[in-house]
């Protein structure tokens, strides 16, 4: 611990000092070794100085001797708030109260933490660790030992090769490894590759079957595209047609954009409030009660209570309350075209599968209409276009 700290738990205080012989009481004080420092001649015949608390009460006798007085200016250290704090009992008590449920809320396990669990559940893995008494609330020492839970968990989880405890601050840590189970593949029998919608072919490859179309032939929903049947006539043999054929699907969007957009300005006022959080319970420690604007938009930032390596079952939240002005403005039809594609664009994509792909866009047909743009959008998409439907026996 440094100097400054030391002084600060022993406890010190400045003080000035007047008198005929200040540089007399400054002689005796050094031949009595007393502690003080930060010794400073002021206007007026005055003086200031620090001196420990303990050196402070054997000033009377070296005062007396060479007539000079002292005047208290600041108290400052440990001794001082524990005087204060014993004058009022009721924020003592809370304090110690705070600090010892502090220490016993660090001394459960508030959270548990499972990870490495891809096909199993976590609903099981806490249904395990409930049959064996583990939970949330529960205290540290009344865990089992690490290498018997681990083992308690492998033998009631089916799914796991090996299980992982550990304890982390206030979370227990459980990672595991789970068994390798072999895919259950399902027989497929003869079947034909058709087409699903009506496209044009931009790519086709049979890994199994025969290929009945080639790249920009136009097909209609339904044609075969790959045929399961090999041979021909009485040789004819069923297989299970396999392989990848993509083609250009036309869709249709119709969109509206009003000419009048609400778009939020930031005036660049803010506050900011902080809590703390308890299980549910949320405590404001700082910032304005009221929100004084009429709209805002509320930021927040969470962070667990660390004490040394230990997380707490605290967390401080801040929240930033940013001030906007909702903004009317006016936009071109051509801006008003440019937003219905961007927007149509969004809207198709949540219908088309992963892996399409947009090749163009086509405005049909634009109008104007009571402030708002009306638009007739047809897309190409290249997209997988195949189906699969079974071999009727005899065909």
């Amino acid at each position: 611990m440094n100097v400054r700290g030391v002084k600060w738990i022993k406890g010190y205080v400045t003080c000035t000092i007047r008198g005929k012989y200040i540089e007399r009481f400054i002689n005796v004080a050094v031949k009595e070794k007393l502690e003080f420092w930060d010794f400073r001649l002021l206007e007026n015949g005055y003086a200031s100085f620090s001196i420990s608390l303990a050196d402070f009460f054997k000033l009377r006798p070296i005062l007396k001797k060479t007539y000079t007085k002292v005047h208290v200016q600041q108290k400052i250290g440990l001794p001082f708030i524990l005087a204060k704090l014993g004058k009022r009992k009721g924020v003592a008590t809370g304090l110690i109260f705070f600090f010892l449920l502090l220490y016993l809320l660090s001394s459960m396990i508030w959270s548990i933490h499972i990870e490495g669990n891809k096909m199993m559940k976590e609903e099981e893995v806490y249904q395990a660790l409930y049959e064996l008494g583990i939970h949330r609330g529960m205290f540290k020492y009344q865990l089992p030992k690490y290498e018997l839970l681990q083992e308690q968990l492998e033998a009631k989880l089916e799914q796991a090769s090996w299980v992982g405890v550990k304890v982390k601050g206030t979370q227990l840590q459980i990672t595991i490894a789970e068994k390798v189970i072999p895919p259950k593949t399902t027989p497929i029998g003869p079947q034909h590759i058709v087409s699903s919608k009506n496209a044009v072919i931009t790519k086709i490859l049979a890994k199994k079957g025969v290929p009945l179309v080639e790249v920009n032939d136009r097909v209609k929903k339904g044609d075969i595209l790959i045929s399961g049947l090999l041979g021909k006539d009485e040789n004819q043999q069923p297989v299970a047609a396999n392989g990848e054929v993509r083609g250009i699907v036309w869709y249709h969007s119709y969109v509206t954009i009003p000419l009048k957009q609400q778009w939020r300005e930031y005036t660049g006022q803010y506050i900011e409030r902080e809590y703390l959080t308890l299980g549910k319970r949320m405590i404001k420690i700082k910032g304005q009660k009221e929100i004084p604007y009429p709209t805002y938009q509320s930021i927040y930032e969470q962070k667990m209570v660390q004490f040394k390596n230990y997380k707490l079952p605290v967390t401080l939240v801040r929240e930033r309350v940013l001030e906007y002005n909702e903004k009317d403005r006016n936009i071109s039809e051509n801006d008003a075209v440019k937003l219905g594609i961007e927007q149509a664009k969004k809207d198709l994509f949540r219908k088309i599968a992963a892996g399409s792909e947009i090749k163009s866009e086509k405005v049909l047909h634009q109008t104007t209409d009571h402030g708002k743009v009306i638009l007739q959008i047809l897309f190409e998409v290249d997209e997988d276009i195949t189906t699969t439907i079974p071999i009727v026996q005899g065909e």
